[in-house]
């Protein structure tokens, strides 16, 4: 009922009121009052300080005051108001309080109802609990009180089983290992501080544990002098079951290092070293010994005690490696986790990686400071780096037979790695000592002859020791893939040196090196000759060296070193040759200038003066000069006769080409020619001979051609075009001769083009064998053009030409 009249009554009532104080706050002089965070002290501290922004600014206390008395004054005034107009609604609130009233009654019983109901409920459920909480409390009491009871059992039994393992000796240790830590691990409860049996009991316990680790170090170093495996399993178990796995295998690798450390430190160590010679050396009784005598000495005793401490790291290195093997294979029966990866957990790497990793520092640390402090140590190693690096090896080979260790595809352990990085100080240092051995013959064989006037090659006894040395250098570097690609490198810059000085002699003055066929040889020519026989030798005997190291891993090196040298050699011979050609064809090229025509139908020549051409005896003359003063001084072996068969070959070709171009080529100018091929072939034949060759077995298809073309002017046609196939004469020769059978009627290429037959022969050497076909074909295409015109019949050398050419396209 009462929120009934409420609701009747507020809205108008709200509304109002929000209306007027919306009214108020709206003036400026209540808007500061209104404010949520008003405060009455700061605005009293205000009027009284009257700052510059403030409203009483300038005015005094009386003033403010006053102020303030009348803003009161005027609320007042408003409320009275507000009263006076709404009067009839504040006395129905008025009448509606009593309403309220009763209604509160009502809620007060209720409220006192419901507590005394939960007093009542609170006194069912509290009691109960309470009692619950006590028996839970007193059952966990009871579960401690009972757990460490049965721990104390526990103890108790495990130190009878204790005293029970101890005296079992070895086979029992891990099993007494396995106790004690369990014992331990009771003891070091917290809520067994204070038992008394515990307490008493903690020293035997500790001491027990004491004896059962030097008991399992005993094994395990046993089994690893003794290589027996179970012993060192057995070891390695007593320390896993101790927990002390992981820190026993570092004791263990550690103690080793220290050991081979100590040992480097005796080796290394020049004081050392000479101490020791002094105390093994008799005393002398001749005063003016020489020196030399320790200082050969010296060498033998530091290799002795390298050659120690290299037996040394094996017998450490093969501990470990048994040791890992060991570890590799053993695991937790629980876990089924590997004891390798358990100790790899405590070293935070691989157990033989931790080995060889801190070996490798040592020894590269011991290795600074014994070369720092002796030059002659130094030295030693320095030249006899192969002797360290080998005994390196033996010692990983060792290893790898006694353990199956795995060889990388360069035939280096994986391990030994970390070792050879130690040793690349003295790696380097002989590399360059190596280099400078290899280019000391080669600047011997080549000195500095600045300021003379004749220079020499180098002799066959350079060559030889520059051979001998790089032999040297190789075996010396074979037992190591690594090490002999690194001389192999230093060799490839040896010889690469040797054939560029070569190059270097034979860069002499182009006039030095004209043929002229009178006199002898000139010096430069000479010089040419010996360098490329010094060259070749070179090659061969590299040739020879190299083939003893091949399937070594160095087949690209080898194979670049011989293409090098080809290439020197190749860019030696090609000008000598190029220039012996040249002489050659300059004489071959004369047969233009010969009147062969006149020759055979002039009566008053005799028969021996038309026999013979002066082009060919002119050519016969040089061949004799060469082969005098040139080509029987090449001392090449196979490579001489390769370059003097290309030589023969292109004289062959180059003499049918021009022979070809002759005209007329009728039967009187053909026994001209069959006579001059015949002196030709005699003067080659007795050239090959000289050098143990043959015609017909070298030249090949060029010999069978130049024969074929001394009876080619008494054939029929028919029989001349089948020369192609059944003698391999070259179609363009062929179709010279046709083209010189039909003169003057069917144009050359010199006619059609207006070259002279030298630069014809120019333009055939710069072009294919088919493009020549297709110069030859716009001759016959403009002699058939010709015929056309005039209303004539073709020649049948017309005929067999384009015949034969088209079988040629038909035939690709």
């Amino acid at each position: 009922m009462l929120a009934g009249r409420k609701q009747s009554i507020a809205p108008l009532s709200v509304e109002a009121q929000g209306a007027t104080v919306e009214t108020l706050l709206s003036s400026s002089e209540y808007r500061e009052f209104a404010e949520e965070d008003f405060d009455p002290t700061q605005y009293a501290t205000r009027v009284i300080q009257a700052p510059t922004d403030s409203p009483y600014h300038g005015l005094d206390i009386t003033t403010s005051l006053a102020k303030l008395s009348f803003g009161i004054d005027h609320l007042n005034k408003h409320i009275q108001e507000q009263v006076s107009t709404h009067y009839e609604d504040l006395l129905q609130q008025v009448s509606g309080l009593s309403d309220i009233e009763g209604i509160l009654a009502s809620v007060k019983q209720g409220v006192h109802s419901l507590n005394t109901s939960l007093h009542r409920v609170r006194d069912k459920v509290l009691t109960p609990y309470q009692d619950m909480q006590d028996r839970t409390l007193q059952l966990e009491r009871i579960q401690t009180t009972a757990e460490i009871l049965r721990r104390l059992i526990r103890f108790m039994y495990l130190l009878r089983r204790l005293d029970v393992q101890l005296p079992g000796g070895e086979r029992e240790l891990p099993k007494a290992a396995l106790t004690v830590c369990e014992l331990i691990e009771i003891a070091q409860d917290p809520e067994l501080d204070g038992i008394d049996i515990v307490d008493a009991e903690k020293p035997g316990v500790m001491q027990a544990k004491q004896k059962i680790t030097t008991d399992g170090e005993e094994l395990l170093h046993r089994g690893m002098a003794m290589q027996n495996q179970t012993d060192i399993a057995a070891g390695l178990q007593v320390f896993f079951n101790l927990n002390q796995l992981a820190a026993e295998t570092k004791t263990v690798c550690d103690g080793m290092l220290h050991a081979i450390t100590q040992e480097m430190q005796m080796a290394l160590d020049p004081v050392a070293v000479n101490r020791e010679i002094k105390e093994s050396s008799p005393p002398r009784r001749n005063v003016g010994s020489p020196a030399a005598i320790v200082q050969a000495v010296t060498p033998v005793k530091l290799w002795t005690r390298v050659e120690h401490l290299m037996d040394v790291i094996y017998d450490n290195a093969n501990k470990v490696y048994q040791m890992y093997r060991v570890l590799k294979r053993k695991k937790d029966s629980a876990t089924h986790k590997l004891f390798a990866d358990e100790v790899a957990e405590g070293l935070e790497s691989d157990l033989l990686d931790y080995f060889w990793r801190g070996l490798s520092t040592s020894f590269e640390r011991e290795l600074r400071l014994g070369t720092k402090s002796s030059q002659g140590l130094l030295h030693e190693f320095q030249t006899g780096y192969p002797r360290l690096l080998r005994l390196v090896h033996n010692v990983f080979t060792r290893l790898s037979v006694a353990n199956g260790a795995d060889f990388s595809s360069d035939g280096q352990i994986p391990d030994s790695i970390l070792v050879l990085q130690s040793l690349s100080p003295l790696e380097t240092s002989y590399l360059s000592r190596s280099l400078s051995r290899l280019l000391e013959p080669i600047n011997a064989a080549f000195p500095d002859r600045i300021g003379l006037a004749i220079r020499m090659p180098p002799s066959r006894d350079d060559v030889d020791k520059v051979i001998r040395t790089l032999g040297s250098e190789l075996e010396a570097a074979k037992f190591d893939p690594h090490l002999l690609q690194a001389v192999a490198r230093n060799a490839s810059k040896a010889i690469k040196m040797y054939w560029t000085k070569c190059e270097q002699y034979c860069n002499v003055d182009a006039n030095l090196q004209q043929i002229v066929t009178a006199g002898t040889a000139t010096h430069g020519q000479l010089l040419v000759i010996e360098s490329i026989n010094c060259l070749w030798y070179m090659q061969d005997g590299v040739y020879k060296v190299l083939t003893e190291f091949s399937g070594s891993g160095l087949d690209d090196t080898f194979n670049e070193i011989l293409k090098g040298i080809s290439r020197a050699l190749q860019g030696m011979v090609e000008p000598l040759f190029s220039q012996i050609t040249r002489e050659f064809e300059s004489s071959i090229l004369k047969i233009h200038k010969e009147d062969l025509a006149s020759r055979f139908a002039s009566p008053t020549r005799g028969q021996s003066e038309s026999s013979t051409s002066q082009y060919v005896g002119e050519f016969a003359s040089k061949v004799r000069w060469v082969h005098r003063e040139l080509l029987s001084k090449l001392q090449c072996g196979d490579e001489s006769r390769e370059w003097i068969r290309s030589l023969g070959r292109r004289i062959v070709e180059y003499f049918l080409r021009h022979a070809s171009l002759v005209r007329p080529a009728d039967e009187g100018v053909g026994r001209l020619l069959a006579s001059d091929m015949t002196h030709l072939e005699f003067v080659l034949s007795q050239w090959f001979a000289a050098l143990g060759m043959k015609l017909d077995r070298d030249l090949g298809d060029s010999y069978k051609a130049l024969r074929a073309f001394r009876h080619m002017p008494f054939l029929d046609i028919p029989q001349v075009t089948a020369l192609r196939t059944s003698q391999n004469v070259p179609p363009s020769i062929i179709i010279h001769h046709l083209l010189a059978r039909a003169h003057p009627h069917m144009p050359f290429p010199t006619l059609l083009y207006a070259w002279s037959e030298a630069q014809y022969s120019d333009w055939l050497d710069a072009r294919s064998e088919d493009e020549a076909l297709q110069i030859l074909a716009r001759c016959l295409d403009a002699y058939a053009a010709e015929i056309r015109q005039k209303g004539g019949v073709p020649r049948p050398e017309y005929n067999a030409a384009v015949q034969m050419l088209k079988e040629i396209a038909a035939e690709k």
